[in-house]
């Protein structure tokens, strides 16, 4: 036999009460209690009662009607209290349909002015080719040039004077490039000048002088041969000269 102070027992219990509650909740059948044991014996539940269960949550449905219009404001560019505003009016562009159509006239008139054009030169390149009237149009003015007559000149010749000749006792000069020349002493003082010369001097010449470059000089015969410069060749044919020479330039008898 058991003692009701028994911890055992007492859990034993314990655990009963409780199943028999949850079996009431759920609408089953009573349990059983241990022999001796009574409901009203038992120590109440550890729990309160159950809290009745949350309601569901009603079904949403469709969204609640709009509130209305919302309110206007006016317009936001309102003047000054006071104030008369008065609002601009935009002007109105020229439509684009205008400018096409304008743009496509000047560009028939410009064609059509250069197919004209085109068709007028060949027309009369045609006629001209193929032996018709003449290119120029009735009615229209031909221009022809003034002739210009041009004067002749007459250049005059230039009178042609004797060679000039040494005289006795003067001075004579004989000068150039690349010349042949025979010259007369006729008791003379000549001189001779240039480059690559060959002269030759007949009779007998009171003095000689020779410069320049490569002069190639004869003489019958002087009192005085005198030479300068470079490469001059001089040779006398008679007498006996008093000779200057200096330089590359020679003087030998003949």
């Amino acid at each position: 036999m058991t003692s009701p102070e028994d911890p055992e027992e007492r859990i034993r219990q314990l655990e009963q009460s409780a199943a028999a509650y949850g079996a009431r909740e759920l609408g089953t059948d009573q349990p059983r209690y241990a022999e001796g044991v009574t409901p009203s014996s038992l120590p109440p539940p550890a729990y309160g009662p159950p809290q009745p269960g949350y309601a569901p949550p009603p079904a949403y449905g469709a969204p609640p009607p709009p509130y209305g219009n919302p309110p206007s404001y006016g317009d936001p560019y309102q003047p000054p209290f006071g104030t008369h505003y008065t609002p601009v009016q935009k002007k109105g562009g020229a439509p684009v349909g205008l400018i096409v159509g304008l743009i496509a006239v000047v560009l028939i008139v410009v064609f059509g002015g250069i197919a004209a054009f085109i068709w007028n030169v060949s027309s009369t390149v045609e006629e001209v080719a193929g032996g018709g009237g003449s290119v120029d149009r009735p009615g229209t003015i031909t221009f022809s040039p003034p002739s210009i007559s041009i004067p002749s000149i007459e250049i005059p010749t230039i009178p042609t004077t004797a060679e000039e000749k040494p005289t006795p006792g003067g001075q004579f000069s004989v000068a150039g490039i690349d010349e042949n020349k025979t010259v007369p002493c006729n008791e003379a003082n000549i001189n001779v000048s240039g480059v690559n010369n060959t002269v030759t001097l007949t009779g007998h010449c009171l003095s000689v002088t020779v410069s320049g470059v490569e002069n190639k000089v004869t003489i019958d015969s002087a009192d005085t041969i005198g030479a300068s410069g470079f490469d001059n060749k001089i040779v006398y044919l008679s007498g006996d000269p008093k000779i200057d020479a200096s330089g590359s330039n020679t003087v030998s008898r003949g």
